[in-house]
This record gives C-alpha cells, sequence and structure tokens, in this order.
C-alpha cells in the first residue's frame, strides 16, 4: 500500500512545473548568438538557449531567464540572431533606454520601468510617422512565418505563457 501510495505521489510531482523546472528534460533547438555586426557570423557568440529562457509572454514579448544574470551579459552586444536547429531564424537588434535612433524592424528592448527585455516590432514602441507604421507592419508580415516557428518551439517546451 505504501509503494502504491509513493508511486502516485512522484507520478503527481513528475508532472508538475516546479519539477521540470529543476530537472530539464532535454536539450532545447533555440540558440540565441550575439554578434556586434550583422556582416559577419565568425565573432558570433552563443549568448543564451532555449534552455535559459524560463518563459516568453507572447502578448506582451517579454522574455524572462532563468538566471537574471542575462541581462547584463545581453546589454553589451549589438544584434542577437536567432537559431532553430542549424536554421537562422530571425535577427534582433539590442536597443536600451539610451537609444536615440529610430529602428523599424524586431528589437530586443531593455524596458526603463522593469529592467526586463520585450521583444517589440521596433523601436521606440511608439511612433506617430505613418511612413515607420508601414515599415514596421509590412517587415513584421515578412518575419511572421519565423516567429510563429520560435513561438511553436517554446510552446512544445513549456516556455509561452500569455499574461
Amino acid at each position: 500500500m505504501i509503494v502504491l501510495i509513493v508511486v502516485t505521489v512522484l507520478l503527481f510531482l513528475v508532472t508538475c512545473d516546479f519539477i521540470r523546472e529543476l530537472f530539464p528534460t532535454g536539450k532545447s533547438d533555440l540558440t540565441f548568438k550575439a554578434s556586434f555586426s550583422l556582416k559577419t557570423n565568425k565573432s558570433d557568440t552563443v549568448l543564451f538557449t532555449g534552455n535559459d529562457i524560463k518563459w516568453l509572454n507572447g502578448t506582451t514579448g517579454e522574455i524572462r531567464f532563468v538566471n537574471s544574470s542575462m541581462i547584463p551579459k545581453i546589454k553589451a552586444y549589438h544584434f542577437i540572431k536567432c537559431y532553430l536547429g542549424p536554421d537562422s531564424i530571425v535577427t534582433a537588434r539590442v536597443t536600451l533606454p539610451v537609444v536615440s535612433a529610430l529602428i523599424n524592424d524586431l528589437v530586443l528592448n531593455m524596458n526603463l520601468n522593469d529592467g526586463q527585455f520585450y521583444f517589440e516590432d521596433g523601436y521606440p514602441d511608439w511612433i506617430e510617422n505613418p511612413e515607420a507604421k508601414a515599415i514596421r507592419n509590412k517587415l513584421k508580415a515578412k518575419r511572421e512565418p519565423a516567429w510563429n516557428r520560435i513561438m511553436e518551439e517554446l510552446k512544445r517546451e513549456g516556455k509561452y505563457v500569455e499574461k
């Protein structure tokens, strides 16, 4: 009887999220490489993998890491290139609150209010210029299939949330 109870409790615990966080079940196929330039891949450094992601919020674009020490590491680079297996999927420019440039493509933006990073369709996130809005929408539509591949992988790994 005691063995049956222990087995039942163990089976229950295996399905719990905190057990999966403590003991990851496998290697993620997502790799994020950092770069100072878009022109070369030779200097790319693996910055983090899907295993380092705690979750990504599909609604807000916020990305949370298992270890908060990842945030200062990201700030040191200009570009983050995402790979799914060997395939290069998307590239995001790293933006910090001190950036004064207008960027109309995917960014990994550090939010001044909470110090977290968010994937956004451009920087700054608000813009009044209709031409810039049109460019952002066009580029967002172009990268949508690749972005969906990333979201599907995060869902498969249990690291996708919507809030």
